[in-house]
């Protein structure tokens, strides 16, 4: 009998879900709108709805083994979450491990969403070959994930991987985590716009040059991605947000390195669409900020799976967990 894992990527504005195999072929991938406004309880049920949803997918000769749950946030060992999804009213505390248990008699198996995606570039994508490895989200925040021996490394309690909440700056930006300077202030999409809206006004009247003038006429327009349309185009100002972003980043990526000393550090999310300008700009960064003999041993690439990563690990981990 063909045996199947069900994964779960829960997201603000979606819930996907997919059927694959050990291999990570996928099937039926499906979405549907995750409603959070409506609170915890009711997100609960829109997912335990979509396993049901996909659950009548299988055909005979196929088997579910398990479920595997990507959420936002914290969650311990036992699939409770333990908080750090403040755009799901009432999430906090949800259980998911019992509620699909008691639902369809299925084992599940939750964790962050982005180290459920880490662990689909490790299976399947750009970490493919290598034993350990330390993945940076780059997107509305910066999240984290880590792999260890061929295994996700969780912590003690679910919360390790928080590699956006790393301090690259004394008394820098604050973060809603509580401290100042962390990279999630720098890396992240919104992130670059302030250092580009800080760079533009210390040049205002100083330097000329097209972003410069975008932010003086549509400020409110600014987006990362306009930003690297500009550095493609060489704007000199544009170029010096990509030298604060990248160096910065490179801080982060440098304490990751000397720590854990992993074979690769795979670069995602949407900032990342920017390509190889930014893995080009990093990489001249990085030997200022770790051990040289470590950072020789080590590569840096862009993830390849893209939105689908978080949904594929879920899934990845079930059979990680639920031989």
């Amino acid at each position: 009998m063909k045996k199947l894992a069900i994964g779960i990527d829960l997201g603000g504005t979606y819930i996907k879900g997919i059927v694959i195999d050990k291999l990570g072929h996928g099937s039926h991938l499906t979405r549907v709108p995750t409603e959070a406004h409506k609170g915890g309880e009711h997100v609960l049920d829109k997912i335990l709805s979509l396993i049901d949803i996909l659950k009548t997918k299988t055909t005979n000769g196929e088997q579910i083994i398990g479920v595997g749950i990507g959420t936002p946030g914290f969650v311990d060992a036992d699939g409770t979450v333990l908080g750090g999804a403040e755009n799901i009213p009432g999430w906090k505390g949800v259980q998911l491990n019992s509620s699909v248990k008691h639902r369809f008699g299925l084992k599940a198996v939750a964790l962050n969403d982005v180290t459920a995606a880490t662990l689909a570039e490790l299976k399947y994508g750009a970490g493919k070959g290598v034993k350990n490895m330390a993945c940076f989200a780059l997107g509305t925040g910066v999240g984290g994930g880590i792999i260890i021996d061929n295994k996700v490394y969780k912590g003690s309690h679910g919360m390790a991987g928080e590699l956006g909440h790393i301090v690259v700056e004394t008394n820098g930006f604050p973060c809603n985590c509580g401290q100042r300077g962390c990279i999630e202030q720098y890396a992240s999409a919104t992130g670059i716009v302030r250092i580009a809206r800080e760079i533009c006004n210390d040049l205002a009247g100083k330097e000329d040059g097209s972003l410069i003038n975008e932010f003086s006429k549509k400020p409110d327009n600014i987006t990362s991605r306009l930003i690297y349309e500009y550095v493609n185009k060489k704007d000199p100002v544009a170029l010096l947000v990509n030298e604060k972003f990248t160096d910065m980043l490179a801080r982060a990526i440098g304490i990751v390195v000397n720590i854990l000393s992993p074979d690769r550090i795979v670069l995602g999310g949407g900032v990342m669409m920017a390509g190889e300008v930014i893995i080009d700009s990093v990489k001249r960064h990085i030997p200022r900020y770790c051990w040289k003999d470590i950072w020789q041993r080590c590569d840096l690439t862009i993830a390849k799976l893209g939105e689908d990563a978080g949904v594929l690990g879920a899934g990845a981990l079930v059979f990680e967990e639920c031989p």
